[in-house]
């Protein structure tokens, strides 16, 4: 069976637990790496763009490549689904994003900068415990961890702020806990 990329998204996205009684503290140390890694990831096409349109979050496909819309049916599905289910003006934007981004990525002849997928990080964030929350600071909060949202040249980073692997995200949750 060949399933989309996009289909893929949104069935992720369906089955994301947008709130989860223990809070937003859940899973917060591979939380917050995923969030390190995915402010990384989006400076890195930041800087192929010349800079976002808008910070931290901004649809990448639609500056890359303007003319790639999301199918009529599928556009409806998503904004049915955040309409029901999600409230932060934030995830909102991530996840039209993120389903543009994997319709960009499942049309023919698109060529891309060979880049890392700009938001994996995100999803799997959404996936180990919902929306994020922002402080007062321009920061995100997963607990007693804060992540400063910085400029966007200034997540700049060759290097991987983590694996994406689960044994990984697991093993920074372990060692919280000890």
């Amino acid at each position: 069976m060949n399933t989309s990329l996009t289909n893929t998204v949104m069935e992720r996205l369906a089955a994301i637990g947008w709130t989860h009684p223990v809070g937003h503290n859940t899973h917060a140390a591979s939380r917050s790496r995923l969030m390190v890694e995915y402010l990384r990831r989006a400076a890195l096409w930041a800087e192929v763009l010349g800079g976002p349109p808008r910070w931290p979050y901004f649809d990448i496909a639609g500056a890359l490549a303007p003319e790639v819309l999301v199918a009529p049916a599928t556009a409806e599905q998503l904004e049915k689904y955040i309409e029901e289910n999600v409230d932060g003006v934030s995830a909102e934007l991530v996840c039209r994003a993120a389903v543009r981004w994997a319709t960009l990525r499942d049309t023919p002849g698109v060529r891309l900068p060979d880049l890392p997928d700009p938001f994996e990080p995100l999803i799997l964030l959404y996936e180990r415990g919902g929306e994020v929350l922002y402080d007062d600071s321009w920061a995100f909060n997963f607990g007693l961890r804060r992540i400063q949202i910085e400029l966007w040249h200034e997540h700049l980073s060759p290097e991987p702020a983590t694996a994406l692997d689960p044994a990984t995200l697991d093993a920074l949750d372990h060692e919280e806990v000890r």
